[in-house]
């Protein structure tokens, strides 16, 4: 019964991730990157402190703050404002389905910087495995088109978008990984939500848009709230719930239907085109991605 919980929990998960590109597309038509990212972290944050006043309580919070403060003002600008804009940025100007994909790619980001920051070891398997994705992402960007085109047109603008949110993931988890022994996933989550928040905040008050928000229609605020509290935060609680109960190397599979179901409603949804050298390109990144993590 635990394993047919655990597997729910999962599935949900992934519809959830899934979906949330499709909810990002059709916010972007009402709403800019930056003021998008702003509310989603806001949300995010709120339900993440909620949830470490139930589980650890605040007072380890500040305590985690005070210690290393740099470090997660840092892991908050990284993780969670440069990742954010350049997610929104990177599917503004090209389809759902694609940023999907190429915001997939983070694990071969994690291998690169591991390898230079953390020096780990490359073997055969991780070494295939970055090679099917870099030939992934070129067809998926490239494939039957004319290379000039592509690099004056505003999907490879948004196409790179992708990636460099992708590049700031990949630097997030092994910024994690060197404190992840000292603090638990909760503190270390909500630590990069709170300043990272703040950093979109200031961004926000810059940007001349303070009363964009306050035009937002029902349905926007509705996305707004989906992807702010369930998106962000709810889907946190189910993925570890899954973890608790199933092994990570098996729960991890389950990640590469992510981007089948951002292209599968960015068709059905916003009609957006799957051409063959997407799925060609989505197969190869997914492989070497799978080769990756083995």
């Amino acid at each position: 019964m635990k394993d047919k919980k655990a597997l729910l929990a999962l599935m949900v998960t992934i519809l959830i991730w899934g979906s949330s590109f499709t909810a990002i597309k059709i916010l972007l038509n009402e709403i800019t990157p930056l003021d998008l990212s702003f509310l989603r972290s806001v949300l995010a944050a709120f339900a993440l402190i909620l949830l470490i006043w139930f589980n650890e309580g605040f007072v380890r919070l500040k305590r985690v703050l005070r210690e290393k403060f740099l470090y997660f003002v840092l892991l908050g600008i990284i993780g969670v404002g440069l990742f954010n804009i350049f997610q929104n940025l990177g599917i503004q100007y090209t389809s759902s389905g694609i940023a999907s994909v190429l915001l997939a790619t983070n694990p071969l980001f994690v291998l690169i910087l591991g390898v230079i920051f953390l020096r780990e070891k490359i073997t055969r398997n991780k070494l295939i495995g970055g090679i099917f994705g870099f030939v992934g992402v070129t067809v998926i960007i490239f494939g039957g088109k004319n290379i000039i085109s592509i690099l004056l047109s505003s999907s490879f603008v948004g196409n790179i978008m992708a990636l460099l949110s992708a590049s700031c993931w990949g630097l997030y988890v092994i910024m994690n990984k060197r404190v992840l022994r000292q603090y638990s996933p909760l503190l270390l989550t909500t630590s990069a939500f709170i300043f990272g928040s703040l950093l979109l905040f200031l961004l926000y008050l810059f940007s001349g848009n303070l009363y964009v928000i306050i035009d937002l229609s029902i349905t926007s605020w509705l996305l707004v709230i989906y992807l702010g509290f369930v998106s962000s935060a709810l889907t946190y609680f189910l993925w570890n719930y899954t973890l608790e109960r199933m092994e990570a190397s098996k729960a991890s599979i389950f990640l590469f239907l992510i981007p089948v179901v951002a292209i599968l409603l960015g068709k059905v949804i916003l009609a957006e085109k799957i051409t063959f050298f997407v799925v060609a390109g989505t197969c190869l990144v997914l492989s070497g991605i799978y080769l990756v993590e083995r």
